[in-house]
């Protein structure tokens, strides 16, 4: 079982120094640089991970002011998210919000994931979008509904947006997770090995953007297959 932690009173001005963000990024540049700009109102500390991108993805994030790694070919959103955590946990926060670079999470929804954290409610922090259902194109609506109702039998968790990346996780929480994943099914591994550390979890709703068009590589029943395989690897063997 977790510590329980304590709640953290944020300053009055400028943005948070316990909390750093990480954002996996491939092949973004139209939308990195925005994102980059928006979490910094909320977030002092932004590291991105370009993900072996052939555009200007991690130019146009480091000009807009995050900390940048850049991987020399494109690892996957998995190894992306992992070798940001493991930049971020060097800062030592007290907790890592993880955001989509695509453009698909508002960065003005950041503070309601952080109500949760400085209230002590929980130890993971979602942001959940299927309420908006005429927003979201319909094979991404059902592969996430039944991906969440499985994923909740085998975690114990009534999720209501597994496949959600807009997501503040407890620092201790990911050094204990030891995450393995390198493609799209990380998200269900920490919900997986989330489960199984007893972490409390919490959800709040956020904004539903699909841009048509838009940057997202989701291919929703192919990679939806491939998350339910490895789902099922992580809950067997961890």
């Amino acid at each position: 079982m977790l510590a329980t932690m304590q709640a953290f009173t944020p300053a009055a001005d400028g943005p948070r120094r316990d909390v750093v963000a990480v954002i996996p990024a491939y092949r973004c540049g139209d939308t990195i640089g925005r994102v980059v700009e928006g979490v910094r109102r909320y977030i002092e500390t932004v590291v991105v991970i370009d993900d072996g991108s052939d555009d200007e993805t991690g130019t146009l994030a480091c000009r807009a002011g995050a900390v940048v790694k850049t991987l020399p070919t494109n690892r996957g959103k998995g190894e992306a998210l992992r070798v940001g955590i493991e930049r971020a946990l060097e800062i030592s926060p007290a907790a890592i919000l993880l955001l989509d670079a695509d453009g698909q999470h508002a960065p003005e929804d950041i503070p309601k994931l952080l109500g949760p954290w400085d209230r002590g409610e929980g130890e993971l922090i979602i942001g959940t979008r299927l309420s908006d259902r005429e927003a979201i194109p319909s094979p991404r609506y059902w592969t996430n509904y039944a991906g969440s109702k499985i994923l909740s039998l085998m975690t114990g968790y009534r999720l209501e947006d597994s496949q959600s990346g807009f997501r503040l996780l407890q620092a201790d929480l990911l050094r204990r997770m030891n995450l393995r994943s390198r493609g799209y099914a990380v998200e269900s591994e920490m919900l997986i090995k989330a489960s199984k550390h007893q972490a409390r979890l919490v959800h709040v709703p956020v904004r539903t953007i699909y841009e048509e068009g838009g940057a997202s590589h989701f291919r929703p029943f192919l990679d939806t297959l491939r998350i339910s395989w490895w789902s099922v690897y992580y809950k067997a063997f961890g």
